[in-house]
C-alpha cells in the first residue's frame, strides 16, 4: 500500500449534509477530509485508552493541545500556539509572562493581555476571563470589583 493511498467511507447523507452545514454556519472553511481524519484520530485517542487531557496548564487554566493564544502590540497580533503541552511562538517554547514581556519589550500582565481560542469554532476570550469561569468567579473582575465599590459609595 502506497503512503498517500485513499480510502472510501461511507457516511449517511444526513449526517455528511449536517456536517457541510455546521462548517459553513461556523465560516470553517476546512475541507471535509480534514474534518473526517480529525474525528478518526479522535475516535482513536478517546477509545483506544491513549487519551488523556492534556497541554499547557497555566495556574488553574487548561490550554489543551492546539489552543491558540494572541497578544497584540504595537497595532500587530502575535500569535502562540500550544503543542505537545508547551506554548510555542516563532518555532520557541515560552510561558505567557515571559512572552509577553519579549513581545511588548516591557512588563505586562498576561492574563489581561493575552486571548485564547481554544478551539476552531470558539471566539477569542480574554485569559483573564477563561481564569474567572475556571476558578467559578465573576465573568469580568475587574467590572464586578468597580461595580462592588460604586454600590459601597451610593
Amino acid at each position: 500500500m502506497r503512503r498517500n493511498e485513499a480510502f472510501v467511507v461511507g457516511v449517511s447523507p444526513r449526517i455528511y449534509w449536517d456536517l457541510m452545514y455546521q462548517l459553513r454556519k461556523h465560516d470553517d472553511m476546512r475541507d471535509i477530509d480534514d474534518i473526517v481524519v480529525i474525528a478518526l484520530k479522535e475516535w482513536q485517542e478517546r477509545h483506544l485508552g491513549r487519551h488523556e487531557e492534556r497541554g499547557y496548564q497555566w495556574k488553574n487554566l487548561l490550554l489543551p493541545n492546539g489552543s491558540k493564544l494572541r497578544l497584540r502590540h504595537g497595532g500587530m497580533w502575535h500569535y502562540a500556539e500550544v503543542e505537545h503541552d508547551q506554548i510555542i511562538y516563532q518555532g520557541e517554547t515560552v510561558t505567557p509572562r515571559p512572552w509577553a514581556l519579549l513581545v511588548t519589550r516591557s512588563v505586562r500582565n498576561p492574563w489581561r493581555d493575552i486571548w485564547v481560542k481554544r478551539n476552531v469554532n470558539e471566539a477569542w476570550t480574554q485569559a483573564a476571563v477563561w481564569r474567572a469561569l475556571e476558578a467559578g468567579g465573576p465573568q469580568h473582575p475587574g467590572i464586578e470589583r468597580r461595580q462592588r465599590g460604586r454600590r459601597c459609595t451610593d
